[in-house]
């Protein structure tokens, strides 16, 4: 099953979008990512700005389990769910399931006015005019997972829609560049 889902946050925004990122491309493989844009909080009172995307994700889980690990992520990224208000209050990260299907076709799909440019710039329909935001994301080594031991792999998001977790991304086709704990250090593992 195909998800449409959107991702904000305005506590540490930078930090917890990147991070949902890399550890949504580790659990579900790729990702078709929106841009990244800066907005007004909308239905709440906070000066805090969000930083908003859309993604679609492939998951053979179904919508209650799926958004199960979304709640989940959210917790672990300090989000208080327990508290009846959390729907206004700031947040380091919410993660919703906007819409499902079989075929990934989301261009004509519900969501809200903030979020529509983004739709249609995913399916190449229209432009973004909010601000863009461009982050770093943290991407799996090709085993599928995190290699502290050998580096960070990073890809730059959300200056435009992309396809993040391909296989070339992955160290499958093309070698992975894992940039050492030293300054100015690159390490490009032999195949």
């Amino acid at each position: 099953m195909f998800y449409l889902c959107s991702i904000g946050s305005n506590i540490d925004p930078h930090i917890h979008v990147s991070r949902a990122l890399a550890e949504l491309l580790a659990h579900v493989g790729h990702l078709q990512l929106s841009s990244v844009i800066r907005t007004k909080p909308v239905g709440m009172d906070s000066s805090n700005d969000f930083l908003n995307c859309l993604l679609v994700v492939e998951s053979p889980l179904d919508v209650a389990r799926l958004k199960q690990r979304f709640v989940a992520l959210e917790v672990a990224h300090g989000r208080d769910r327990s508290d009846p208000l959390c729907k206004v209050h700031d947040r380091p990260l919410d993660i919703d399931i906007l819409a499902s299907n079989r075929s990934g076709g989301f261009a004509t799909a519900e969501v809200d006015s903030y979020l529509s440019e983004l739709l249609s710039e995913l399916y190449g329909h229209g432009e973004v005019h909010d601000p863009k935001v461009a982050l770093q994301v943290t991407l799996p080594g090709p085993s599928g997972k995190h290699k502290p031991d050998k580096g960070v792999l990073t890809r730059q998001v959300g200056l435009g829609p992309l396809v993040l977790g391909t296989s070339s991304e992955c160290g499958q086709s093309t070698p992975a560049i894992y940039l050492d704990a030293g300054p100015r250090h690159i390490t490009v593992p032999h195949q």
